[in-house]
């Protein structure tokens, strides 16, 4: 006589992906034991002892895979065109609760693990507090609390403002204190008000002594650079990721510089380019387009816009050339990228000279190797954590596949 044990699970597909680069597994298979994965292989080579009945999930004809990894989210944002002053005038209450409805909506989009960009006071850390609690659903979440910033620099409003050495440090100890899984640097200014997203926030000494704090504590540094000065002082601080990296000079123009980019390289650092982010303002305007005439200002701002394009595409394909390491992460919620379509990241870096194929592993394996997780996840492999997602077709063959989400498995139990 047989007994259902439901702490042993085997999900069963058509085709299985584990994320390691090699070739997909045909009528591919996962079993799970509580929360983590025990066996991978194909569904033929399955064997259990006598007397054990698994729950069996079939899903035939659809793609097994690990859950997704963004290295990019703002989880305090709406994604719906509000600008951080508009969004940042609120309470905090009001902004967690959109916090937690931002979080259930990516984990149900086959986000298993995400990491906050930046948010306001301690509201990402509320948020994780009652994800790990079970109070609410969301992804598994790597936090920087608030970015530090200078004094009225990019996302101000979130509470990090620190100048001079001895500011950036106590900031950095503070965070530390949170217990902040990585720290965020705003090295050029950006969508705020007021700040100068091509030329230097912080001096070099500053952003020396930040990185070197935050990696006595073993904290990462993600530097948000929209400038080559920027991008070039993060490097030689020590930064591990730079955000955007976009070349841009001083007085505003785009000229790609070979020998920075060669740094990224030979410095290891990684870089998450948050496309789709950029390409969500030609997608409006276009939609726009279909249905009546832009304005003049409004077609200024959509010819700018593919001009930008087209120039930082070119430079993004030339880094890929030169064999820049690239995570995936989507930065949405701001402008108007909602949480829930970090998929939209992933195609757009499969626009590039990417294959489908790298673009999913950018979402996963490096995007977890990125943020240090990926002893846990990225991968299915036996020993890490049983996060999954199911999606119709095959995402190698047609990216677009990969927003088709069948079922999202955390940590071994069904979300979606």
């Amino acid at each position: 006589m047989t007994q259902e044990n439901t702490n042993i699970k085997v999900i069963k597909g058509g085709l299985l992906i584990d994320s390691n680069g090699g070739p997909p597994i045909q009528e591919g298979a996962v079993i799970i034991s509580g929360s983590t994965i025990k066996w991978v292989g194909p569904s033929k080579d399955i064997a259990f002892p006598e007397g054990l009945k698994p729950t069996v999930f079939e899903f035939p004809g659809k793609t097994i895979m690990p859950g997704l990894v963004d290295v990019h989210t703002h989880m305090n944002m709406p994604g719906d065109g509000s600008s951080p002053e508009e969004v940042y005038a609120n309470h905090n209450d009001f902004i967690l609760l959109q916090s937690v409805k931002n979080a259930e909506s990516h984990l149900e989009s086959g986000v298993t693990t995400a990491r906050d960009n930046g948010a306001k006071d301690r509201t990402s850390f509320s948020l994780k507090e009652g994800i790990e609690n079970g109070f609410v659903n969301g992804p598994r979440m790597l936090l920087s609390g608030r970015p530090i910033t200078v004094t009225g620099g990019h996302c101000w409003m979130m509470g990090g403002e620190a100048d001079g050495i001895e500011g950036v440090r106590a900031a950095v100890r503070q965070l530390v204190k949170e217990r902040a899984d990585f720290i965020k640097v705003m090295v050029n200014g950006g969508g705020t008000e007021n700040t100068f997203p091509y030329l230097p926030a912080f001096n070099d000494d500053e952003l020396n002594a930040l990185a070197w704090e935050s990696h006595k504590f073993n904290k990462p540094v993600a530097a948000h650079c929209q400038a080559t000065a920027g991008i070039n002082s993060a490097l030689e601080a020590g930064a591990d990721m730079i955000i955007h990296c976009t070349y841009f000079q001083p007085d505003g123009t785009y000229k790609f510089d070979q020998a920075v980019a060669e740094k990224i390289v030979k410095k290891e650092a990684w870089v998450n380019l948050t496309l789709h982010v950029g390409l969500s303002r030609i997608f409006l305007l276009e939609a726009i387009q279909r249905t009546r005439k832009l304005t003049v200002e409004e077609q200024e701002r959509l010819d700018a816009g593919m001009r930008r394009r087209d120039i930082h595409h070119d430079a993004c394909n030339r880094m890929i050339e030169l064999g820049v390491k690239f995570a995936a992460g989507s930065d949405s919620g701001w402008g108007n990228y909602p949480l829930g379509e970090f998929q939209r990241e992933v195609e757009a870096l499969t626009s590039l000279g990417m294959s489908n194929h790298q673009g999913i592993i950018s979402a996963t394996k490096d995007a977890a190797a990125s943020t240090g997780v990926s002893d846990l996840v990225g991968t299915l492999e036996e020993g890490k954590e049983a996060d999954i997602l199911i999606v119709d077709g095959n995402p190698i063959q047609d990216i677009k596949n990969l927003s088709k989400v069948a079922a999202v498995f955390k940590s071994g139990s069904r979300v979606k």
